[in-house]
């Protein structure tokens, strides 16, 4: 038994050590399907919403987590980590939610985004914190104030949409 333990051991390592494949990072992982979720949820935004608010930060956010997906990708590659190419299976389910709603579409789409940039700052905070890796602390740590300023807007937008704070409307036809 001792020996399968040591075996199975040995070709973890191996699989670990620079120049084999490539490593799955729980930062990175984390990080890419937060960003596959917001970027694939804002283009739903785009098409659903009535709001021009709220079309305007699904806008906003397209364009950061388009820049944000590149320098992920690029740091990734730099490191030999993967990358996930699809949103958690969590955030497929969220996203089918918000694919399926019509009636308060925007005031789910806010609430969902407000959710995950709370997460994304944790994470992000967590990784700028107490990384180990110089290159993975640096990117969460330059990247902190850009999420601060999403979530900042999206519980400003939150806020706006709840209904005792009288919602949001739309321009008439």
């Amino acid at each position: 038994m001792k020996s399968l333990a040591a075996i199975c051991l040995a070709i973890l390592a191996l699989g670990t050590q620079p120049g084999n494949a490539e490593t799955i990072d729980a930062f990175i992982e984390e990080a890419a399907q937060q960003s596959l979720f917001q970027n694939n949820s804002a283009r739903i935004a785009l098409e659903k919403s009535a709001l021009p608010e709220v079309r305007d930060f699904a806008k906003q956010m397209i364009a950061d987590h388009e820049r944000f997906d590149k320098q992920l990708r690029q740091l990734a590659q730099s490191q030999r980590m993967a990358v996930p190419g699809e949103p958690s299976t969590a955030s497929k389910a969220r996203q089918l939610r918000l694919e399926s709603r019509d009636e308060s579409f925007d005031r789910i789409y806010i609430d969902s985004q407000a959710e995950t940039l709370e997460q994304r700052l944790m994470l992000f905070k967590k990784e700028a914190m107490s990384s180990q890796n110089p290159q993975l602390k640096a990117f969460a740590q330059s990247d902190l104030p850009g999420i601060e300023k999403q979530a900042k807007k999206a519980r400003d937008l939150q806020e706006k949409l709840k209904p005792s704070a009288g919602a949001l409307t739309a321009p008439e036809p």
